[in-house]
């Protein structure tokens, strides 16, 4: 299973074209390595954690990887430790 990236944006920030920017690089450089959600802060029905205070805020797996948007060699990194270290280790196949 990928692991998840949560962006939590908020239209009137000054940062939030550049995280839908982001995003689409993401999606479109690497789609095997997460699975991407866009959280907008003024949707009353997004599950916002306490610890999201400002805006851009990506989350990788439940843990803040970045507040404001990334340097692309930080999500080089993200990309490089996810297929490294998944978040949802595969079980060892049995032997036969």
């Amino acid at each position: 299973m990928k692991p998840t990236l949560k962006i939590f944006v908020a239209e009137h920030c000054s940062g939030y074209k550049a995280a839908l920017a982001i995003v689409d690089t993401i999606k479109h450089h690497y789609p095997q390595a997460f699975t991407v959600e866009l959280i907008h802060l003024t949707d009353a029905q997004a599950d916002i954690p306490d610890r999201v205070f400002a805006t851009p805020t990506y989350m990788l797996d439940n843990q803040i990887v970045s507040l404001g948007n990334p340097r692309p060699e930080d999500i080089t990194q993200w990309v490089q430790k996810s297929t490294v270290y998944p978040s949802h280790p595969r079980r060892p196949r049995e032997a036969k």
